[in-house]
């Protein structure tokens, strides 16, 4: 059914509250600190990026988790793998006065950083606690109130060793992987960061540790000649043989496409694949896949082991693309972070109560443990209905976006409600020829449905494409979340789309800016020269993108009509650019072009207030596409002392997703608001239309309670209120 008037309005009521909604969301379990007066301390915890797979379920666990812990008032940082920038935020965080510093290292292999760290800390006479990228010990044990929470870097790559010998020693897989029949198992090993002892460690101990085992056999792992050989590293055999793929998907990925040009696993130039991360595997695993191998069960294939244990990972092992993982306890280690930290709030030392952990002797060093994740050709899942679950290939424009990967995260999860349905999730890497490939490859594979989060929004040909190969496979195509024209969808009658409506976001956000200023005395305050304008900033979304431009527009249009009787007016600063490709409506042609990015956002602003001063007035709001360009924003303010929490200088800041750090934010007082996006509705509605496939019905079939656009096959998931 079309969206009906009255249910817009009943969302224009709710969003009057929003300010008072947003003021009482806490994330930490606690209330806000200005209002309550209670005596939570505050933690900034940084991380060294948000985009690691592994390290966002930390962050999301911790998150989640410190509702147990209500002494805690949490703020979480993106360093955007910027050492620079994180000791920038260090050095702001103890300006304002944190009680604990929480340090995921940038750069793991430069001890003179962390020695940095820890004198600030030290100056300051605030704890500091590392976790996940270890440092020495020598830096640990140069002050009193520094620790280290993280896994036994050894552990880890014995255990990978182990869980290699383990699968070659089962049935006759020793044979079967041994292609050329010489008694060597040629491997191509992904290597993490230069510098960081978990690469080291996993590296060297998952070889020694298999070779080790496999000793009886009659088989060793040696280095394939796809390597390249190092001279970073002792020549043991082991350590100085490697492709650098720095812990990345795309990184290996590459190196792997290359690696296979000229090294044949049918041959047995390559017949087992080690990398030191998950994410590292399955950008093998993708290249792999583009000549055929590692498809699925029943596919050629050459065993691939990573370590972490993500999600994806994990559906990899049960589909039959990947053999096993090491699980690194992400939950553990966000539960110890927690524990020590509220060792501080009980005024107690940081490393007390810890008699349950692993520490090493002689070092503040806890160890979290590992343990294996292994899959022996067999799914590892429930098994399958009578009837078998048909194929689903859901193909992600990237796996580094903020909001995406919560999306991500609830269809995984609700995905055991569908037990019909295989899934699939593909890393497009932001590139849209690489999609196209996978695509074409699960075509190739036998999948039964196409689900499509398009990487080139803009692009009607190659949306229609898509379609065209779909067609062509007689084979359902789903596109979501970024959306393709109606024109695509109505080119074939197996396509549809699910997202939402892109302009009632920019509405939406509009009326919470308005609703703001139109608080108290806010205009007053807001309005800092006076004149009657709020001089804004806008950060844009991708360009071609219809999320991007509606929210543009609509965002200050709706803003400017429900303020028409204040005497005030939101006008475009001088710090955006002027660009002539869109309109020049007083609008849409006025942004800083962030692409979604908090890294880019961070250095426009940065740029845009050497010569814009919110004091006098240059900048008075900041209106982002989305919440992670909101976040970079409010990072570059607090550099000049801006919104860096309650009862700092602020510029009002308005975002778009409801993201879990920007509900932080809002809590903290560094960010004003925020519109959710209904991801877990959105990846429930995916899920739906895939069962429909299944149950041998249409696509749109029992769609009956989604809001349906007239004339084109397209669901919109409502926007919600924060609160």
């Amino acid at each position: 059914m079309k969206k009906s008037k009255s249910r817009l309005i009943a969302l224009f009521v709710m969003l009057t509250l929003l300010v008072a909604s947003l003021a009482a969301f806490t994330a930490c379990g606690g209330n806000d600190n200005a209002a309550a007066g209670d005596d939570r301390i505050t933690v900034d915890v940084f991380w060294y990026t948000f985009a690691d797979t592994f390290l966002a379920t930390v962050r999301n666990d911790m998150i989640e988790l410190q509702a147990g812990f209500p002494n805690l008032n949490v703020t979480h940082h993106d360093s955007m793998d910027d050492q620079a920038e994180q000791l920038q935020q260090i050095e702001t965080a103890i300006v304002q006065g944190t009680d604990l510093l929480v340090v995921n290292i940038v750069n793991t292999g430069a001890e003179d950083v962390a020695h940095n760290i820890v004198n600030l800390a030290r100056d300051a006479e605030i704890p500091v606690l590392f976790f996940n990228r270890e440092v020495s010990d020598a830096v640990i044990n140069s002050y009193e109130h520094a620790a280290f929470i993280g896994t036994d870097a050894a552990e880890a790559g014995v255990f990978q060793g182990m869980a290699i010998a383990e699968f070659l020693l089962t049935g006759d897989n020793l044979s079967m992987f041994d292609v050329d029949g010489d008694g060597q198992i040629r491997y191509v090993m992904l290597r993490g960061e230069h510098g960081n002892a978990e690469a080291f460690f996993r590296t060297y101990y998952s070889v020694r540790t298999a070779n080790e085992m496999l000793a009886a056999s009659g088989v060793q792992l040696v280095p394939s000649a796809a390597n390249e050989t190092s001279s970073l590293y002792a020549d043991d055999g082991i350590s100085n043989f490697f492709l650098y793929a720095n812990w990345s998907a795309a990184e290996a990925h590459t190196l792997m496409s290359t690696a296979l040009v000229a090294h044949s696993p049918a041959a047995g130039d390559i017949e087992l694949v080690i990398a030191n991360n998950d994410d590292a595997a399955l950008g093998a695993i993708s290249a792999l896949a583009e000549i055929g191998f590692n498809t699925g069960h029943g596919s050629p294939k050459v065993p691939v082991f990573g370590v972490d244990a993500t999600d994806v990972a994990r559906i990899a092992i049960n589909d039959g693309t990947m053999t096993g993982t090491v699980m690194q306890d992400g939950r553990g280690m966000a539960q110890a972070v927690l524990e020590l930290s509220n060792n501080i709030a009980n005024g107690e030392q940081l490393m007390a109560n810890t008699g349950h952990h692993n520490v090493d002797a002689g070092v503040a060093k806890i160890r979290i443990p590992h343990g294996i994740v292994s899959g022996d050709g067999t799914p590892v899942a429930a098994a399958p209905t009578a009837a078998g679950p048909i194929t689903v290939d859901v193909f992600w424009y990237t796996f580094a976006d903020t909001f995406l990967a919560t999306v991500r995260n609830d269809m995984i999860e609700l995905q055991a409600g569908f037990e019909n349905l295989n899934v699939t999730h593909h890393d497009s890497m932001d590139d849209q020829a690489e999609q196209l490939q996978q695509i074409e490859t699960a075509l190739v594979r036998g999948t039964d449905i196409l689900v499509v989060n398009i990487v080139n929004t803009g692009a009607e040909d190659v949306a229609h494409n898509i379609v065209n190969l779909a067609r062509n496979a007689n084979v359902p195509v789903l596109f979501f979340n970024r959306e393709v024209s109606d024109a695509v969808i109505n080119a074939y009658e197996h396509a549809a789309f699910i997202g939402t409506d892109a302009a009632e976001a920019g509405v939406f956000q509009g009326m919470a800016i308005a609703n703001f200023l139109l608080d108290g005395d806010n205009i007053s305050t807001f309005d800092v020269d006076g004149n009657g304008e709020i001089r804004y900033v806008m950060l844009r979304g991708e360009h071609g993108n219809a999320e991007a431009f509606f929210r543009t527009y609509y965002s200050v249009r709706t803003a400017n009509e429900l303020l028409a009787g204040s005497g005030v007016q939101l006008v475009p600063s001088a710090a955006n650019e002027t660009s002539t490709l869109y309109a020049d409506d007083g609008i849409s042609n006025f942004f800083l072009y962030a692409n979604w990015s908090a890294a880019e956002a961070h250095t426009l602003m940065s740029t845009a207030l050497v010569a814009h001063s919110p004091a006098a007035g240059d900048i008075e709001l900041v209106i982002a596409n989305n919440d992670d360009a909101a976040l970079g924003a409010i990072s570059a303010l607090a550099e000049i002392g801006f919104n860096t929490g309650h009862g700092s200088p602020k510029v009002p800041v308005f975002g778009v997703d409801a993201t879990d750090v920007a509900r932080i934010a809002i809590n903290d007082g560094t960010m004003t608001g925020t519109v959710m996006q209904d991801g877990r509705g959105m990846a429930q509605a995916v899920l739906e239309l895939s069962n429909n496939i299944a149950n041998g019905e249409q696509l749109m079939d029992n769609t009956a309670h989604h809001n349906i656009d007239a004339g084109a096959a397209k669901i919109r998931i409502p926007h919600g209120i924060v609160n």
